[in-house]
């Protein structure tokens, strides 16, 4: 059952693994003609409702279709002219059948055998206003056989079209039922499945954006407890958190390079561990990064400490990937993401780095594993995508850093550790080819970062 997150990130993901959605709304289209001809037979009196969307695109097309063996009439809201989107447009202007106005429809709907319904989509919320509501009621009042495509239009209210039977696309909907939706057809449109394995910009349709109202903090709050060795890993790791929107970014790190770390960004705070820090402070953040430059050999009941009984989410990169059994133990209402290479997933699981090894260690660690690779394997044990794209300068020292930032930073504003995993490992490889198209083989880490923000607006807007 798919969510209206889920259709939107599937649209996407289908404009960018193979391209635009014309082809899909001919589809969609045509299951919909093809079952109102099988199950209502030909030379019937058909009318289709169409809003000015993608759903009323489809429908569209239906009535192009249906328009060869039957009397079908158009009733477009909004007008012939009235279509919003790029492939609506393009289904109106192949429709070379009747068109019916307002008056019409609300005179003659029910002298008509079938009406289709193509009003709202799945993304639809709220109430219908007007001249939607009185169109809705004239639907359900009509007598005839209703046909709802991919969803009932306004579901969820308190006035949605009351279907006969709904023609729902690649698999049925949240909230839809027998009771709802009458017979429930799930028609395949020709989605591959690749637009459901791998990652892609459609991640970005779960990413929470800031209310206009917001407060400090109210955007995540992420924090990395790293730089005790290697100052860098650490700066990197907090620029990614930043780039994301991160309200507040802290690092704890120790005496040894708090002042070198403290030079780089006024924007990020970083904290002296050896001056000491409070337990409450560490616990008021929504993500937190452990290993970042941390080095060997580090003192892990001191970082157990640090996050006992932290209850959102931990990231564990480089060094801090060996913790993470005392991690666990510490923080058993955390979330836990890791982000290891092949090496570092042999040496924590004794494992071969597989998709489905790390499928399975993941269900047996309770966590999500960022496996990093050619292609990234992204699994929470139930759900597994994977991440293709970046390019061979993406071994220089840094990326990893990087994507662990960015884990941290996207888990601090969402709710699913796993769909921030998805983002994070799709933004790091397309932040590598960003910068591979611009400067070939011949960029930085600070090239991606500065990358960051851009893809942003490209993702999510």
């Amino acid at each position: 059952m798919m969510s209206y997150e889920d259709v939107a990130r599937a649209d996407r993901n289908y404009e960018y693994f193979v391209g635009d959605l014309w082809t899909l709304m001919q589809n969609a289209g045509s299951r919909v003609a093809e079952y109102i001809s099988k199950s209502m037979g030909d030379g019937r009196k058909i009318l289709v409702v169409a809003g000015n969307g993608n759903n009323g695109g489809d429908g569209i097309v239906a009535a192009t279709l249906l328009s060869g063996k039957n009397h079908v009439g158009l009733f477009a809201i909004s007008g012939p002219y009235g279509m919003k989107t790029r492939d609506s447009r393009r289904a109106m202007r192949d429709y070379r059948g009747r068109f019916i106005d307002m008056q019409s429809f609300m005179q003659d709907a029910p002298s008509y055998d079938v009406i289709v319904d193509a009003i709202f989509g799945s993304g639809f919320s709220g109430e219908p206003r007007p001249p939607y509501d009185a169109i809705i009621r004239k639907i359900n009042e009509s007598g005839a056989h209703i046909v709802s495509v991919d969803v009932p239009s306004a579901l969820g209210s308190s006035l949605p079209v009351k279907p006969d039977a709904t023609v729902t696309f690649t698999d049925s909907k949240v909230g839809m039922s027998p009771e709802n939706c009458g017979e429930i057809v799930v028609a395949d449109i020709g989605i591959p499945e690749k637009v459901f394995t791998h990652n892609g910009p459609g991640e970005f349709v779960y990413f929470r954006k800031s209310e206009k109202l917001s407060h400090k903090g109210m955007n995540g709050r992420a924090a990395i407890i790293g730089g005790w060795t290697y100052h860098g890993s650490a700066v990197i790791a907090s620029q990614g958190a930043m780039a994301v929107g991160s309200d507040l970014v802290k690092i704890y790190t120790t005496g040894l390079n708090y002042p070198i770390i403290s030079s780089y960004d006024p924007g990020i705070i970083v904290r002296n561990l050896d001056l000491g820090v409070s337990h409450d402070e560490v616990m008021n953040n929504d993500s937190i990064l452990i290993g970042s430059g941390m080095g060997k050999g580090q003192d892990v009941e001191l970082v157990a400490g640090l996050v006992k009984g932290f209850t959102g989410t931990i990231v564990l990169d480089a060094e801090g990937l060996d913790f993470h059994v005392q991690i666990r133990k510490a923080a058993p209402g955390s979330s836990i993401v890791m982000t290891p290479h092949a090496g570092e997933f042999r040496r924590i699981s004794g494992l071969e780095p597989t998709p489905e090894n790390a499928q399975a260690f993941a269900a047996s660690t309770g966590s999500c594993i960022i496996l990093k690779g050619a292609v990234d394997t992204v699994t929470d044990g139930k759900k597994t995508r994977f991440t293709e794209g970046g390019n061979p300068r993406m071994t220089m020292g840094g990326t990893g850093d990087l994507l662990a930032g960015l884990a941290a930073g996207l888990a601090a504003r969402a709710s699913d550790p796993f769909l921030a995993s998805c983002m994070a490992s799709f933004l790091n490889k397309s932040a590598g080819d960003f910068c591979q198209r611009q400067k070939s083989l011949w960029y930085s880490v600070s090239d991606m970062i500065h990358a960051i923000p851009d893809l942003m607006i490209q993702f999510v807007g």
